[in-house]
């Protein structure tokens, strides 16, 4: 049984974020308190590569890159392998030269465009959390999506007994900062034996 937060900020985006200062201490001590095994970084709209490689060499876990989308007026977690992060950066930065404004999206198609395969990816929307992805978006993008995020305890419950809901998952959706005392408890636990992104999904 392993321990993930794909959901994790480290850099406030000029849209969707107010102004905050990082801190790897405290992202550090919430990966040893709450013994989490793998982590993505899923920022608004942008990558910082050498940020994700300074994360990456001071935790002892694995740590996936990702993004977060604003897509079709509702956010989705883009989260790749931990290879190709030029590639990765290079791709997410088309996106951030697309979002100029807090109401500002991409389509599916332009998605599809900057990213290529989507099979490459884990992609999970906001499902039962605001802003939600339409049903009917998530139906264009079923090949790619078998995993929905929720808000709350409640809610995870609820979806894994319906057979008719996405899997749901659970996420802290954090913003680090040295001021912080007290850690969400919002994580999800997978019965698999290694931290890959192809073992998760």
């Amino acid at each position: 049984m392993i321990t993930i937060d794909l959901h994790l900020h480290t850099k406030p985006s000029p849209y969707s974020d107010s102004e905050y200062e990082f801190s790897l201490p405290k992202l550090k001590e919430y990966v040893e308190k709450l013994s989490i095994d793998c982590i993505a970084i899923t920022n608004h709209n942008l990558f910082d590569i050498e940020q994700f490689n300074e994360i990456s060499e001071r935790l002892d876990i694995t740590v996936l890159p990702g993004v977060e989308i604003n897509l079709e007026k509702g956010h989705i977690l883009l989260i790749s392998e931990n290879t190709e992060l030029d590639d990765f950066q290079s791709k997410c930065k088309q996106v951030e030269e697309l979002i100029t404004s807090k109401s500002a999206y991409i389509t599916v198609d332009q998605l599809k465009e900057i990213y290529g395969d989507l099979n490459k990816y884990l992609l999970i929307p906001h499902y039962d959390k605001k802003p939600i992805i339409r049903s009917e978006i998530i139906e264009l993008l079923k090949p790619y999506i078998t995993a929905g995020e929720v808000t709350s305890p409640k809610k995870f419950k609820y979806c894994i007994n319906n057979p008719n809901d996405l899997v749901p998952t659970l996420f802290s959706d954090l913003r680090f900062t040295e001021k912080m005392t007290e850690f969400s408890p919002r994580q999800t636990f997978i019965d698999i034996d290694n931290t890959s992104l192809r073992a998760i999904k």
